[in-house]
């Protein structure tokens, strides 16, 4: 039977690796671009979007159906109340920074991003809290102080403003040491732990068995081998994580063994699994049954148009995140990058 390989490196598994990291990021946009939303909220956990809030709609929209009822019906008002409130905020900002600046006849845009990462193996959660005005970086909240910091000389005036307001360092004290590790905590390990399709194949006699694992959430899933139940990295290859073009990934791992009928194997996806068996690889059709949240399907080979989703958010750019000047190191800070896009041009110009 001939089976789609999809390209797998040569690298051993690194059990240090296997523990799964979540970001919570959330993108707020109030610009004056005619053409686009006055403000724009786009949230995103492990680079899947899963809530958006517009000034059009003036309400907090899910864009994945588990995550209203993971942040249940308190969490959930809660958190359109922040989308309200931001709202309010960043357009006085915007509009305040523009009379200090001198900048009343042009088009400009104000930016947040802020969130928090939480490591599920060392249960440390760490927050960001990034500002941008017209794509530059302008201000960042150094969490440990609890102060903002001005990222360039036009930020001074806004940073002293901000630090001299007691309510404002309150809510950010509460948010990034409650709310924000919270949420991110009950989206990571109730709702992203979801797995898609699990199969078998081996190409020819005595090579190795390979797991296909399919639609799978999050990125970062955890993928292993157990042999008679236990975890196992001895002649085990993993694969690179490949896109399949509906937010989800596909990943092979192999096992090369010459104890498949004397041993039991178990393919481990999340919190899923699938027992390997011979009949799996040599009769096609032939299922069985799965861990939970797996779908059984038959062996036949299933073609797969792999195609990278570019998702373009209207009115809405990054800029790039850096260290504060007391600087933690790289280790302790946020992996995901925003890299710096150009100014957003009025459409009418």
């Amino acid at each position: 039977m001939k089976c789609i390989h999809v390209q797998r490196d040569k690298q051993r598994i690194n059990p240090s690796q296997l523990h799964k990291k979540y970001v919570l990021s959330t993108m707020y946009t109030v610009t004056q671009v005619s053409c686009q939303p006055k403000f724009t909220a786009v949230t995103v956990v492990n680079e899947q979007q899963i809530t958006r809030f517009d000034s059009e709609h003036n309400m907090l929209i899910p864009t994945q159906d588990w995550v209203k009822e993971a942040l249940k019906d308190y969490h959930w008002n809660n958190y359109s109340q922040i989308h309200l409130s931001e709202f309010a905020r960043l357009r006085e900002e915007l509009n305040a920074t523009m009379k200090s600046l001198g900048h009343t006849d042009s088009v400009h845009t104000f930016q947040r991003r802020s969130g928090c990462e939480w490591d599920d193996k060392t249960s440390r959660v760490q927050g960001f809290d990034e500002y941008g005005y017209d794509g530059v970086d302008f201000i960042s909240l150094d969490l440990d102080q609890m102060k903002y910091v001005p990222r360039t000389a036009l930020a001074k005036a806004t940073a002293e403003r901000w630090n001299s307001d007691d309510n404002l360092l309150k809510f950010q004290r509460h948010y990034y040491n409650t709310d924000c590790s919270n949420w991110l905590k009950r989206i990571g390990r109730v709702h992203l732990k979801k797995t898609g399709n699990i199969t078998f194949y081996q190409k020819k006699a005595f090579s190795p068995v390979v797991c296909h694992v399919t639609g799978f959430c999050p990125k970062a899933m955890k993928i292993s081998w157990r042999k008679n139940g236990k975890d196992t990295t001895d002649n085990v290859s993993i694969g690179d994580i490949l896109p399949d073009g509906e937010g989800t990934y596909i990943r092979d791992i192999s096992i090369f063994s010459d104890e498949l009928d004397v041993s039991k194997f178990t393919c481990v996806v999340g919190d899923s699994f699938k027992n390997l068996s011979r009949d799996s690889l040599n009769k096609p059709g032939n299922s069985f049954n799965t861990g939970p949240n797996v779908a059984v399907i038959s062996s036949t080979v299933i073609l797969f148009t792999l195609g990278f989703s570019i998702i373009t958010v209207v009115g809405f750019f990054y800029f790039r995140r850096r260290r504060p000047d007391h600087s933690r190191t790289d280790e302790e800070m946020p992996h995901v990058e925003i890299p710096l896009r150009q100014q957003v041009q009025d459409c009418k110009a």
